[in-house]
């Protein structure tokens, strides 16, 4: 279940954990700088466990060059798809091998690569094509107090502990009070991504693998007919 909380109600929270109604540990300012780097943390837990979740697109317009500039919130790209009109044909990610491929051509873009900040489109795509690029963005920057964290439910209280401890450890106060809650939630969070990466390919490809294989060696597949 999702929770949307406040950098304010983190910092309020904090300030209870550590005892720091004052501010004397750190200011606000500096608790913020906290927050957004163990959010940071969090958010590239989710990514990985729920990546569907964040995914986002871009448009990109051809302009009859190759390299395109990533978005400025670029974290992974996910895919390319050539786009016309309604219909999307995706792009395959060139391999290393196979860079020089499409030397000094044209057309439509059969594939991509991602290479320093751009995404490279091969071969070079015509002007005035479109073609969509399917990313997953990088974590929001928490500057203000009012900023909403979407997090899910329990996952605030993690939140809060973990720039507790950051705050303690710069004191060498800190005595390990928090550990056990905080590595049980992480451990959560991996169990889950690493679920997802197995299970999902299993998932997406078992349909395809009935429709295909033929039962029980060869010939006419099960259930839906077809031969292999």
């Amino acid at each position: 279940m999702a929770r949307n909380v406040t950098v304010q109600k983190v910092v309020d929270e904090v300030q209870v954990l550590c005892q720091d109604v004052s501010h004397s540990l750190a200011t606000e300012a500096q608790y913020i700088s906290i927050i957004n780097d163990e959010h940071a943390r969090l958010y590239a837990y989710y990514v990985a466990a729920e990546p569907d979740r964040y995914r986002t697109e871009a448009t990109i317009t051809s302009t009859g060059v190759a390299a395109y500039a990533l978005p400025s919130d670029w974290l992974a790209t996910i895919a390319v798809d050539f786009a016309s009109g309604s219909v999307r044909t995706p792009l395959m990610r060139l391999q290393e091998q196979d860079r020089n491929l499409y030397v000094s051509t044209s057309g439509q873009s059969r594939a991509y690569r991602v290479i320093g900040t751009n995404v490279v489109l091969y071969p070079t795509p015509l002007t005035g094509q479109t073609y969509t690029h399917i990313y997953l963005p990088t974590a929001p920057v928490l500057s203000a107090v009012g900023t909403s964290i979407d997090c899910r439910l329990g996952h605030d209280k993690w939140l809060q502990m973990c720039v507790a401890r950051t705050l303690l450890k710069t004191e060498e106060t800190y005595d390990g009070r928090w550990d056990d809650e905080i590595k049980q939630v992480e451990s959560e969070l991996k169990m889950e991504a690493n679920y997802r990466y197995f299970q999902d390919m299993a998932r997406m490809q078992s349909d395809d693998w009935t429709r295909q294989r033929g039962w029980p060696f060869g010939g006419r597949a099960w259930p839906y007919g077809g031969i292999w």
